[in-house]
């Protein structure tokens, strides 16, 4: 009997088994999971007893419909971005493959007192090349620095900078840099929105800086001023390059041309920042207003101007958790000093690092004015052990700007517009490096770069070019 009871209570479960394996391959709406549960979907299941459906025990698969003016953006969205994502996978493949055989592991490396960054870059003024800057940290406190850098590159670009950071109480900083950097490739088309890309000429550059900087921190606010003494020379450029300056232009060589102007600025700025993380933030922003005096004080004759810069940064979660919208806006002015002299053209404005206008060649446009708006739509491409991990994010982006001399300059038909494609690289929290491919209606451009335009960081520490002011 007991033997029988046993026999009868396996061939029970058994059956309440094969009920819950039915149920699952023929769904919930089949004859056999209404039999096995009831025409209501509750009963007897391999787990226990199914409950009565319930808002505590239920939940739908999507939660209402896309409002009207989602859809419209949402579904063009898709369909445009189709392509990018077929190139995003092919792109993962050949990451993820890095990743298996170490490549990736000299740019996510932890943080020690003497650290070696690498500094490559490609496309550009520049051309391929690239260096090293080696840093000593916690020399004498924990907030103390040192920076080396050196670095080169294929068309006769050098560079060689120096320089500290040290703290000062729990919100002071004070920094010291100085650097030289030669360029034998300058890039010259004339002055003004309406240059021609065929008027293209080169000459030789020679930068020279020595500077000091102390910086506040009141909560997110941030005062800073600076005291920097520059040099700029603007000669013939290398044997290389052709034509010069003064072959394309012998009626109309700009001032400067064959001189080096020498002077000290002092500069002070304002700014407020809501953003700590510069490799994938997603909100908040940057905001900043600047002023720079310079005198002249190489020339006998009065050079003196101000130099005034408004720039605005936000970022946008748009649509998924880690894809953000970066916006960039600024807009820079000089203004001379009543009676001085014509402003050495090596000292105007120019699109290159940080203000760059991506679809053109660096030093492509120059004037006493320049404004841009810069867009960038980013989106995780692959990502280490979780999903605000280091990775890397693909982004498309765009560039509206122009250089101008006075503001009625500003029009649509003076305007410049660029498009393209972009791969960040980030650790944890920051920025590593960028990949970025560019059109425009002129050319198209490849850069290869160590440093990107949003939250630029490269100040006298870093070996920051600082002419012109940028």
């Amino acid at each position: 009997m007991a033997r029988a009871l046993r026999s009868w209570r396996r061939a029970a479960r058994a059956a309440t088994a094969t009920a819950a394996v039915l149920c699952a391959l023929c769904g919930p709406g089949s004859a056999a999971a209404q039999e096995a549960q009831g025409t209501d979907g509750a009963g007897a299941s391999y787990w226990g007893e199914i409950p009565e459906p319930h808002d505590s025990v239920t939940a739908p698969v999507r939660g209402g419909s896309m409002p009207l003016w989602e859809g419209m953006l949402y579904w063009p969205y898709r369909v445009i971005t189709f392509p990018l994502k077929l190139l995003g996978d092919g792109i993962l493949t050949g990451v993820e493959w890095a990743d298996k055989k170490h490549v990736l592991d000299i740019f996510f490396r932890p943080p020690g007192q003497i650290q070696l960054f690498p500094d490559i870059t490609a496309g550009g003024l520049a051309g391929f090349g690239g260096g090293l800057a080696l840093q000593v940290n916690d020399v004498g406190g924990p907030r103390n620095r040192l920076r080396f850098r050196i670095w080169g590159t294929v068309r006769g670009n050098q560079k060689y900078t120096a320089g500290g950071r040290f703290g000062i109480g729990q919100a002071g900083l004070l920094t010291l840099g100085a650097g030289y950097r030669n360029r034998a490739n300058a890039r010259y088309f004339g002055i003004g929105p309406e240059t021609n890309r065929f008027d293209e000429s080169f000459y030789g550059q020679q930068l020279t800086w020595v500077g000091a900087g102390y910086r506040h921190r009141l909560g997110n606010f941030l005062l800073r001023g600076k005291l920097l003494y520059t040099g700029v020379a603007a000669g013939e450029p290398g044997d290389d390059y052709s034509p010069s300056l003064s072959e394309r232009f012998p009626d109309e060589v700009p001032p400067g041309f064959g001189e080096r102007s020498d002077g000290v600025g002092v500069e002070l700025l304002l700014g407020h920042s809501d953003v700590e993380v510069t490799g994938r933030p997603g909100r908040g922003g940057l905001r900043q207003l600047r002023a720079l005096y310079f005198q002249d004080v190489s020339r006998d004759e009065d050079l003196a101007f101000w130099t005034f810069r408004a720039e605005l940064q936000q970022f946008f979660r748009l649509w998924y958790e880690h894809h953000t919208l970066a916006v960039r806006w600024y807009a820079s002015w000089i203004e001379p000093v009543r009676g001085t002299t014509e402003i050495p053209f090596q000292r105007l404005l120019i699109n290159d690092d940080p203000d760059l206008l991506r679809g053109f060649n660096d030093f492509r446009w120059r004037d006493r004015g320049i404004t841009v708006l810069s867009l960038e739509y980013r989106w995780p491409l692959w990502v280490f052990q979780r999903a605000d991990g280091p990775g890397m994010d693909l982004y498309v982006l765009a560039d509206v700007g122009q250089v101008f001399g006075e503001l009625n300059e500003i029009t649509w038909d003076n305007l410049t517009f660029s498009y393209g494609l972009g791969i960040r690289m980030i650790d944890t929290q920051h920025f590593k490096l960028r990949l970025e491919f560019a059109r425009s209606n002129e050319q198209s451009m490849f850069r290869l770069k160590s440093e990107q335009i949003f939250q630029w960081t490269k100040g006298l520490f870093h070996g920051k070019d600082p002419v012109p002011p940028r």
